[in-house]
């Protein structure tokens, strides 16, 4: 106890020191270490997103490791690992808040715990394709809440996610002087708060049951993001592959082999179609190394006449070494309208700068094939992204549709600090072919930033 005393009054006197504001940080870690037992490791944990950086610490005659919030690291999105960029380490202590005898049920405080994280970013983006709209062009601030909550019930271990995307909506004065313009006017109604993912995930051994909101488990990608938008993306994803998908999926992983199988709405939100999609993936995986195949069967999204077309098959690859990763993505894609009764020019919900919502023969989808390859180099405070894909669409006489798509991407990150990253993301694709407003499409991105977490 006067040990403990003692370190309160140096943290106490090194607040009102601003030069020592970095040992106060310690001596207070120090003296929550005493006064709260820090939980062991989760050894059974099958999800890691990535380590988070740790300090070793001498204190008194203890030699212990107090885990610090890890950097923004997007990597490869998981339907029950945490949110992209938000780690849940499986070989560190969780940072967060032990929830043993606190309203949970009293486990002693050895397997519950609860993290809630924030990112916060200002950027600007400079979206050349979307010059025709007058919305190509903006500053603008966003940021994402990650609560999670993991609870361990003899072999059963509950873990309720979350992730909750705070964005910046566009100025209400948006041009829609002509029919199309009024069309694309959802594509610019951006949802202040935004469930990116809900679920509720239960496992046992190496059977998972996962029900909620979650990303979708077609394809795997490992590229970083630097938008709650999405858009610096290969076309394959912002395109043809839903990001997230709602409904109960079934995963099975022993070993080296991961299966999934999901029923899902098959869109973003709730459901308007009384038919659901089924979502199926097989793949093998290690430490260094991930392949597998993925398939989409649904026979439309949205009601009746406005029913449109979202199945898909694909393959996907990664590999690791050192700070190197390469991973590619290739799908068969199924899109376009069922029936002949909607005009694109009539939508409301949010339509194609590329054309794709396009009916071309009854009950018959319009077909495409695409693939992209991405390498990350990921060194000391530097991590770098190139990536390329293509896309070829089936020919049905709209030459704004049947152009090849072909885009590059360039992602530049800086570590200011451990959790203060700058960012540049370039993108390149396919121009010069009359778009909307009949103007010629022009193909630049452009999209930088400061993000922090905490």
């Amino acid at each position: 106890m006067a040990s403990l005393q003692k370190i309160a009054a140096q943290s106490v006197e090194c607040v009102n020191r601003p030069g020592d504001f970095w040992v106060w940080q310690v001596c207070a870690a120090v003296l929550m270490t005493f006064v709260f037992e820090i939980p062991p490791t989760h050894a059974q944990d099958r999800r890691p997103v990535f380590d988070p950086q740790q300090f070793p610490i001498q204190a008194a005659a203890y030699n212990f490791q107090i885990p610090v919030s890890p950097l923004i690291t997007e990597l490869c999105e998981d339907p029950v690992c945490s949110p992209p960029g938000i780690a849940c380490p499986s070989n560190a202590v969780p940072n967060g808040t032990v929830l043993g005898g606190t309203g949970l049920g009293d486990t002693g405080g050895k397997c519950d715990w609860f993290d809630c994280d924030f990112l916060a970013r200002g950027y600007y983006v400079n979206d050349q394709r979307l010059q025709w709209s007058g919305q190509e062009a903006t500053f603008g601030a966003e940021g994402v809440v990650t609560p999670v909550v993991r609870r361990q019930w003899g072999a059963f271990e509950v873990t309720m996610l979350g992730e909750l995307y705070l964005n910046q909506p566009f100025d209400r004065n948006i041009l829609i002087d002509t029919q199309e313009r009024r069309s694309y006017k959802s594509n610019f109604d951006v949802d202040t708060l935004e469930i990116s993912q809900l679920l509720v995930s239960v496992r046992r051994c190496n059977l998972e049951v996962v029900a909620g909101k979650m990303v979708t488990p077609f394809g795997r990608f490992y590229f970083p993001l630097y938008s709650n938008a999405r858009l610096d993306a290969p076309f394959l994803r912002t395109e043809a592959i839903r990001w997230r998908e709602t409904g109960l999926l079934i995963r099975y992983d022993p070993g080296c082999f991961i299966g999934e199988m999901a029923i899902t709405n098959g869109c973003d939100g709730l459901d308007t179609n009384s038919s659901k999609a089924l979502i199926a993936r097989l793949g093998l995986q290690g430490e260094s190394f991930a392949v597998g195949c993925s398939a989409k069967q649904q026979d439309g999204i949205g009601s009746e006449m406005q029913k449109q077309f979202n199945s898909h098959v694909g393959l996907d690859f990664m590999t690791r070494c050192n700070c190197f990763t390469f991973s590619c993505e290739a799908i068969y894609d199924e899109y376009g309208f069922r029936h002949p009764e909607v005009d694109p020019d009539d939508i409301t919900w949010g339509r194609s700068i590329y054309y794709r919502d396009q009916f071309y023969q009854l009950d018959t989808p319009i077909t495409g094939a695409g693939y992209y390859c991405n390498l990350d180099f990921d060194r000391g405070p530097w991590a770098v992204t190139l990536n390329y894909g293509e896309f070829y669409p089936q020919g049905i006489g709209d030459a704004r549709h049947d152009v090849t798509n072909r885009r590059g991407i360039v992602k530049v990150a800086y570590d200011i600090t451990p959790f203060l990253k700058s960012y540049l993301v370039a993108m390149v694709e396919t121009e010069g072919y009359t778009a909307q407003a009949g103007r010629a499409r022009k193909g630049q991105v452009a999209l930088t930033g400061l993000q922090y977490v905490f």
